[in-house]
C-alpha cells in the first residue's frame, strides 16, 4: 500500500482523536454555564443592604447585592425604589479592586451619611445611603470566613469530570504523536525528505512545550481553567499538523525557478515552520508570566488607559510603514530586520478590547460615551483607510456585544447597528478594495473571477472532503489561492472531514462558553467586560474567517484562529489565551461565606430591631 491508502484509512483514527476531545471539552463547558446560570440568581452572600423609612421606623428589609446592583425606578432595577425624585437609573452599586464603592447616575440626588455626594465613593460598614425618602444601609457580615463558594462548586464539578479531562489529553496526545509519525513517513523519500527530521524535531519540541506549560499552569497557579487550555491546545495542534503538511507533504521541488537550489527551498521550507513554531514557543513563555500578573496583580486595570492612546498608534504606524503580502489592497505588514514581519493590526485588537472593558466595566455617563464614540471613530477610520475589512467585521461585532451587555442599552445599541449599516453601504461605495470583495461574494454562483475565484475552490475543496475527509496529504491544496492563510478552512475539510471542521467550531465554541461562565462569576465590572470581549473575539474572528470560506458572508482575509499560518496572529491570539487565564482565575466569586449565624450588630448599626428576610 502506498502512503496515500494509509492516510486514506487513517483519516478514521484522525477523526476520532479529534471528535472525542472537542465534544468532551464543549460538554463540560456546556454544563460548567448551565450550572453557572443557575447559581447566578444567588446574591452576593456577606454583604446586603438594609432599606428603611424613616417615616415608618418599623418597617426594614433586607435586600440582596450582586457585583454590580442597580438602583432606580425602573422595572429592570436589581432594587426598584418608587418615589419623588427617583430616577429610572439612580445609584448603582459595585464591586471593584476589593473595594464596594456607589456611583450616582447623572443628575440624580444622593446622601451619604447625611452628605450629598455626586462621584463614585467607597462604602464601608453601616455607611447610611439616602436615595429619596428611604436610607440603605450597607452591611457586611463580620462572621464572614475567606472561602470561594463558587470556586468550591466549580472545583467539585471539575473533580467529577477529571476522568474526561484526562482522556481529552490523552486524545490530543495520540493526534500529536500520529502527525509526526504521519509526517516523517510521508516526507521520507520525496524533495522534502532532507527536512523531514527537522520537521518532526521543531513539532515534537513545541508539543512538549505545551505539556511542560499545562503541567506548570495545573500543579502550581490555582483556579486556572485546564478546558480553555486544552481547547486552545487541540486548534493549536491541528493548526500545526495541517501547516506542517502544506510545508513537507506532496511538495515539488519548484526547477522552473532560475537560479533556485533544493537547498535554498529547504531552507525556505525550515524558516516557515520556525515563524510557526517560533511564535508558538514565544507566546508559551510569555504565558505563564501574564497569567501570574493578570491572576495577582491589577496590572491589566493600569494598562487599560496606555491602550487608549496605543490602539489609534499602532494603526498610524501600520498605515505609514505597512506593506502588503498576498492581500489584494491591504498593506498590513510591517517590515523588520532579517526578513521578518509584523502585523501590528494584530495586536491592536488586543488594545481595543482593554479599552472597551476599561470604559464599561460600570455603566458610562454622557461624556464619557462621547468620549468612547470619538475614539471608536477615529480607529475605525484608520482601519477603513489600510483598508482591512476583517479588522471592523470582528472588532464591531465584540463592541457592540460587550456595550449591550455591560450597559443594558438596547435602544442605543440598535441605534449604532442601524448608524454602522449605513456606514457599511457608505464604505462599500467609495472603496474598490471592498466593493470587490462584495462583488465577488454577490455574484459567487454566476460566475468565476478573480474576486471569488476562492470562495469558489475552497467550496469545491470542501465538497470533496465529504463527511471523513481524503485522509493528510491527499488534498489538492495547490488549487486554492492562499490555502495556507486565508483558505485553511477548506483544506482542513478536504483532507479531515466535514465533521471535523465542525468539532473546530465546537472548540471555539468552548472556549467562550468557558468565558460566559467566568463573567456570570465575576465580581467586577473590568474582569467581566474583558472575559467578555476576549472571548467572544475569538469567537466571532473564527466564525468570520469560516463564513467567509463557506461562502456565507464576503471573504475577509483574516486567518482562522490557531489554524492559519501568520506568526503575528498566532502570537497575538495565545496572549489573548494567557489574559483570559489569569483574569479568569482572578474572576471567582467574592472571597467570602457567610456562617448561619444571626448578625448581632446590625440592630446598633440601624437603632433597629427586625426579622431578617429577602425582597427581589
Amino acid at each position: 500500500m502506498t502512503f496515500s491508502s494509509y492516510m486514506h484509512l487513517a483519516r478514521y483514527g484522525i477523526f476520532v482523536v479529534i471528535a472525542v476531545p472537542s465534544i468532551v471539552l464543549f460538554y463540560r463547558a456546556l454544563r460548567s454555564l448551565l450550572a453557572n446560570l443557575r447559581s447566578a440568581t444567588r446574591p452576593v452572600t456577606g454583604f446586603f443592604l438594609l432599606l428603611s423609612d424613616p417615616l415608618e421606623p418599623e418597617f426594614v428589609a433586607s435586600l440582596p447585592l450582586f457585583h454590580t446592583t442597580q438602583i432606580g425606578s425602573s422595572r429592570a432595577s436589581d432594587i426598584r425604589i418608587k418615589g419623588k425624585g427617583i430616577r429610572r437609573q439612580h445609584l448603582t452599586i459595585y464591586y471593584h479592586d476589593k473595594v464596594w464603592t456607589m456611583r450616582p447616575e447623572r443628575s440624580a440626588m444622593v446622601w451619604l451619611n447625611g452628605r450629598q455626594v455626586t462621584e463614585s465613593t467607597s462604602l464601608r460598614q453601616g455607611d447610611k445611603i439616602g436615595v429619596g425618602r428611604r436610607v440603605l444601609s450597607f452591611i457586611m457580615d463580620d462572621t464572614c470566613t475567606v472561602t470561594d463558594e463558587v470556586t468550591q462548586m466549580s472545583e467539585l464539578s471539575e473533580a467529577v469530570s477529571s476522568r474526561w479531562s484526562v482522556s481529552a489529553v490523552i486524545m490530543t496526545l495520540l493526534l500529536q504523536l500520529g502527525s509526526l509519525l504521519a509526517l516523517f513517513v510521508g516526507m521520507r523519500g520525496t524533495d522534502t525528505g532532507a527536512v523531514a527530521k527537522f520537521f518532526v524535531l521543531v513539532l515534537a519540541s513545541v508539543y512538549f512545550l505545551l505539556h511542560v506549560v499545562s503541567l506548570v499552569l495545573s500543579r502550581f497557579i490555582p483556579r486556572i481553567d485546564p478546558v480553555v487550555f486544552q481547547a486552545a491546545t487541540g486548534l493549536t495542534t491541528i493548526g500545526l499538523t495541517v501547516q506542517a503538511r502544506l510545508l513537507g507533504l506532496s511538495r515539488v521541488f519548484p526547477s522552473h525557478i532560475e537560479d533556485y537550489t533544493i537547498e535554498s527551498w529547504h531552507r525556505s521550507l525550515k524558516s516557515a515552520l520556525v515563524g510557526q513554531t517560533g511564535a508558538l514557543a514565544i507566546s508559551l513563555i510569555i504565558l505563564v508570566i501574564l497569567v501570574l500578573l493578570s491572576q495577582r496583580t491589577n496590572l491589566l486595570e493600569r494598562l487599560a488607559p496606555i491602550c487608549f492612546v496605543l490602539t489609534p498608534v499602532l494603526y498610524v504606524v501600520t498605515l505609514i510603514f505597512g506593506e502588503g503580502q498576498e492581500t489584494q489592497g491591504a498593506g498590513l505588514w510591517i517590515p523588520l530586520p532579517g526578513g521578518l514581519t509584523l502585523q501590528l493590526t494584530e495586536f491592536a485588537k488586543i488594545t481595543w478590547i482593554f479599552t472597551l472593558a476599561w470604559f464599561f466595566r460600570i455603566r458610562p455617563k454622557g461624556r464619557q460615551l462621547i468620549l468612547f464614540g470619538v475614539w471608536g471613530i477615529l480607529n475605525a477610520g484608520l482601519i477603513v483607510l489600510l483598508p482591512d475589512l476583517g479588522s471592523i467585521m470582528i472588532l464591531f461585532p465584540v463592541t457592540l456585544v460587550v456595550f449591550t451587555v455591560m450597559t443594558s442599552e438596547y435602544i442605543l445599541s440598535a441605534s449604532v447597528l442601524g448608524i454602522a449599516g449605513v456606514a457599511g453601504v457608505l464604505i462599500y461605495r467609495a472603496i474598490p478594495y471592498v466593493n470587490r470583495r462584495i462583488y465577488g461574494w454577490i455574484s459567487l454562483w454566476d460566475r468565476i473571477g478573480d474576486d471569488n475565484r476562492q470562495i469558489v475552490y475552497g467550496l469545491q475543496a470542501v465538497s470533496r472532503g465529504g463527511l471523513f475527509g481524503r485522509g493528510l496529504g491527499n488534498g489538492s491544496p495547490g488549487s486554492i489561492p492562499l490555502a495556507n492563510s486565508d483558505m485553511i478552512f477548506a483544506i482542513v475539510c478536504e483532507e479531515f472531514g466535514m465533521i471535523v471542521g465542525v468539532m473546530l467550531i465546537l472548540l471555539y465554541m468552548t472556549i467562550w462558553l468557558r468565558g460566559m461562565s467566568s463573567v456570570i462569576g465575576a465580581r467586577d465590572g473590568f474582569t467581566s467586560a474583558l472575559i467578555l470581549g476576549l472571548a467572544s473575539a475569538i469567537l466571532i474572528e473564527a466564525l468570520v474567517v469560516i463564513g467567509g470560506t463557506t461562502g456565507l458572508i464576503p471573504l475577509t482575509g483574516v486567518t482562522l484562529p490557531f489554524i492559519a499560518r501568520g506568526g503575528s496572529s498566532f502570537l497575538a491570539k495565545w496572549l489573548m489565551i494567557a489574559l483570559l487565564l489569569g483574569i479568569m482565575a482572578r474572576s471567582s466569586a467574592l472571597p467570602v461565606k457567610c456562617s448561619a449565624k444571626r448578625l448581632t450588630s446590625i440592630g446598633e448599626l440601624t437603632g433597629t430591631t427586625f426579622d431578617r428576610r429577602i425582597e427581589r
